[in-house]
């Protein structure tokens, strides 16, 4: 039975059982009535079953009235309460409304249809309760968010990093490969900062046009041109206060380039189509995954823009080199998938785990959140397992598991020359790797602890295509 097609449950605790039988003469037709005379007993069902409504008689024995109360919204918070009681006061009904009751009662209850109204009013706000509790659940599945999953090193310095510069005004570019969470990190700047309370405004850059990105981010007047209808207002407006998160920077066109140095350097935009400036206060945060340094010795990106907005750097480190991590993302992005589909959270099996550890993700966590709504929609019942996951998972899990096999006679499958490079090939991009994870990019250091000289270790990253900076601490 769903839960929408079940009765629901009220439950009437009274030490006199006359009463209890007459709530459920009154209410037995439309719900399903529980009745306790012992408010010990009462206080141990709220505690294992669904409660919708309990009506709880102010003096009893063992526990009274407002102590149940507590318990029942201990145990159930959205469960709703009608305290009844054969001595009211005004001074009581104020001490159980406060204690958290939805209505109060005196004995004898002499119109039962009134009480029976007072009972479905308090049914109608639970359910009120139940919807937006699950709204909220889904809101948040759906969702953006700022959580940075993760407890690896390269991780907490990008935590750190971001709530230094949080409450700063100063323009922030965030870089990194698709989908290492480069809007993530500029959600945890803006909720961090001052400006919290403010908008956050995201753009695409790489999604509007080369014709309508002005008049999308400063504005246009009624008539400014052709199809200009009436008077919009720009994305630096509506952020105002706040902050503007400029998306795929790099793909802004040069003439757009002018007008947004200016808007960023003076706080003052002006509409297309308009004669007058109008100020703004707002915070930009960019970001990219192009090299906008190699963009700006080729012409295709402002060296003044550039500076401008580069006061302070966040680099996300791509998903390969902080595998450390993704255990606690994967269960994350489970958990999210679930509660959009309404269904129970199930578990990673050893193997399957271990291939998304073992995989390098290329298109990062993006490409990890696919994979697994992908194994998901595959899992029926019991744990995700290997199996339910794209082929290019489960290929690679099997490939490295024949390359790690140890059964007597498996390392003759290749001549030992080619088995021994494979070998040394593997070990020597997992230790450059550790290497300069430890060292922070710094090959003075690096060289030093390796013993390896600085021109045979660049050699070695070069044939290995690891680039030293990648390993760099973001700095201010």
């Amino acid at each position: 039975m769903s839960q929408s097609d079940r009765k629901a449950v009220i439950v009437a605790v009274d030490d006199e059982p006359f009463i209890l039988e007459a709530w459920k003469e009154a209410l037995g037709d439309r719900f399903e009535v529980r009745t306790f005379t012992d408010s010990l007993a009462a206080n141990r069902f709220f505690e294992s079953h669904d409660v919708d409504v309990a009506l709880l008689d102010v003096c009893m024995p063992n526990m009274d009235g407002l102590t149940l109360l507590e318990h029942l919204k201990a145990a159930q918070p959205n469960a709703e309460a009608i305290l009844v009681t054969g001595h009211g006061t005004i001074q009581m009904a104020v001490q159980a409304l406060q204690h958290g009751a939805f209505d109060f009662m005196c004995k004898p209850v002499e119109d039962l249809n009134a009480a029976v109204r007072r009972i479905e009013n308090a049914l109608e706000r639970k359910r009120l309760r139940d919807l937006n509790a699950n709204l909220s659940s889904q809101l948040e599945a759906y969702g953006p968010n700022t959580d940075l999953v993760g407890n690896s090193r390269l991780l907490e310095k990008i935590r750190s990093l971001i709530h230094q510069i949080a409450d700063s005004n100063a323009p922030v570019l965030i870089r990194g490969e698709s989908g290492t969470g480069k809007e993530l990190a500029a959600r945890l700047l803006h909720s961090s900062s001052n400006r919290a309370s403010k908008p956050f405004i995201a753009v695409n850059c790489a999604a509007v046009t080369d014709t309508l990105i002005d008049s999308e981010l400063f504005g246009h007047e009624k008539g400014a041109f052709t199809g200009a209808m009436s008077a919009h207002t720009g994305l630096f407006e509506a952020a105002d206060g706040g902050v503007l998160f400029l998306d795929e920077l790099g793909e802004v066109p040069q003439q757009t380039q002018v007008r947004l140095l200016r808007a960023i350097q003076e706080g003052e935009v002006r509409p297309v189509g308009s004669s007058r400036n109008r100020h703004v206060d707002v915070r930009v945060i960019a970001a990219t995954n192009a090299d906008l340094e190699k963009a700006m010795r080729t012409g295709g990106f402002r060296e003044d823009l550039y500076y401008r907005i580069s006061t302070f750097h966040v680099d996300m480190p791509p998903l390969r080199q902080r595998t450390e991590d993704i255990p606690a993302i994967a269960q994350y992005l489970l958990a999210k998938a679930t509660r959009r589909y309404n269904r129970k959270t199930p578990s990673f099996a050893d193997d399957a785990l271990a291939a998304l550890v073992s995989y390098d993700w290329p298109g990062n966590v993006r490409e990890l959140n696919n994979a697994i709504e992908h194994a998901l929609a595959l899992c029926n019942t019991g744990p995700i397992e290997l199996s339910h996951f794209p082929t290019f998972v489960t290929t690679r899990a099997r490939s490295r598991a024949r390359n790690s096999a140890s059964e007597p006679g498996t390392t003759l499958a290749v001549p030992y020359a080619e088995g021994r490079a494979q070998v040394l090939d593997t070990f020597e991009k997992r230790y450059l790797t550790d290497l300069l994870t430890h060292t922070t990019g710094n090959l003075s250091e690096s060289s030093r602890r390796s013993g390896i000289d600085r021109a045979n270790l660049r050699r070695l990253l070069k044939r290995h295509n690891i680039k030293a900076e990648d390993f760099k601490d973001s700095a201010l």
